[in-house]
């Protein structure tokens, strides 16, 4: 499984996931992902979802979300804070 960092406000007009534009996916080898054949989970913060890339002429590399897997992680154990001394 591939995790990919996202924006899951930066939508083109179909609803897809805009990537390539993002600064934090300057190095990013979207096309060797595309073809490994694993699956794609895109995350923003705690908030996950299931998806493939797509390379499009206009919007260069892109998840296509399938928003009915949309969760939010849940992390265990927890994180505690401790108070430095």
């Amino acid at each position: 499984m591939i995790t990919i960092k996202a924006d899951f406000n930066h939508l083109d007009g179909q609803g897809r996931l805009i990537l390539s534009d993002l600064v934090i996916h300057g190095q990013t080898p979207f096309e060797v992902l595309a073809a490994s054949g694993k699956r794609i989970l895109f995350i923003q913060g705690e908030d996950v979802v299931f998806g493939r890339l797509a390379q499009d002429p206009n919007s260069g590399w892109c998840g296509q979300a399938d928003w009915d897997t949309q969760e939010v992680l849940e992390e265990y154990p927890r994180p505690a804070l401790t108070r430095a001394s």
